[in-house]
């Protein structure tokens, strides 16, 4: 099976780092403390009707990610798990999505905010998509396999189904082992636990410039819209499978 690396090429060099710094510099793992504060602070989005019978089936859906779910540069009604909201309602699914993105946080930062941005919520699916930091701040894999393990099985332990989403590579070649070692987390873990897996994510959009932001790394509004519909789709089939 042939391995992709380069992990998103240029976009991995800053598409999930707060603040999006200089190309050049490694992102602080340290949790921003603002957006930590939208987070923490942010409710559950509007339920879908005020029928106690209706808002009682809407399904929660926690994104726990980096700047991409967090939706650098962008209003929050044009973040990833906010779209996804809608796009999901728009199929007939009762659902009210939980941002849990924090800019610049790594796999690690994740599972230490893992009570108050999961648990406490207690939803009833953990979209997981962390990682990339970990790869641009040069961290060991297996310390992210470790900590993405760690997440998967406290989640699990909660039955609470999860959706994990990969930062798959764009080139076909293996050439750079700590590269390629990344590249095996995602469905490895997927494997191992059982778990459904979305593969490349930001794949959609990366040759097409007029769905960036001008830095050419992080999605526009309508770019966020083009990523966020396969996901949709992924999603919906999770969902179907509940029913």
């Amino acid at each position: 099976m042939k391995l992709k690396l380069h992990f998103f090429a240029t976009a991995i060099t800053a598409l999930i780092l707060s603040g999006c710094g200089a190309p050049s510099t490694a992102p602080d793992p340290a949790v921003d403390a603002s957006e930590a504060e939208r987070v923490r602070d942010a409710g559950p989005t509007t339920p879908l009707a005020t029928d106690p019978e209706t808002v009682s089936d809407t399904r929660k859906i926690v994104m726990l990610g980096d700047s991409l779910t967090a939706g650098f540069g962008l209003p929050p009604s044009d973040a990833l798990p906010e779209q996804l909201e809608r796009l999901l309602i728009a199929q007939d699914y009762a659902v009210e999505f939980v941002n849990a993105g924090v800019s610049g946080d790594t796999s690690a930062g994740g599972l230490a905010r893992y009570d108050w941005s999961v648990a406490s919520v207690n939803p009833d699916i953990l979209v997981l998509a962390l990682g990339a930091n970990d790869y641009l701040s040069g961290l060991d894999p297996d310390q992210t396999r470790a900590n993405l393990t760690a997440i998967i099985e406290r989640t699990q332990a909660a039955d609470i189904p999860i959706l994990l989403v990969s930062l798959s590579a764009r080139s076909a070649e293996a050439s750079d082992p700590r590269a390629a070692a990344f590249a095996e987390i995602y469905p490895d873990l997927a494997s191992t636990h059982s778990i459904p897996l979305h593969e490349g994510l930001m794949d959609p959009i990366f040759d097409k410039p007029e769905f960036l932001m001008p830095d050419g790394l992080h999605p526009t509004a309508p770019g966020v819209g083009v990523i966020a519909q396969p996901l949709a789709d992924t999603l919906a089939m999770v969902l179907s499978e509940q029913d």
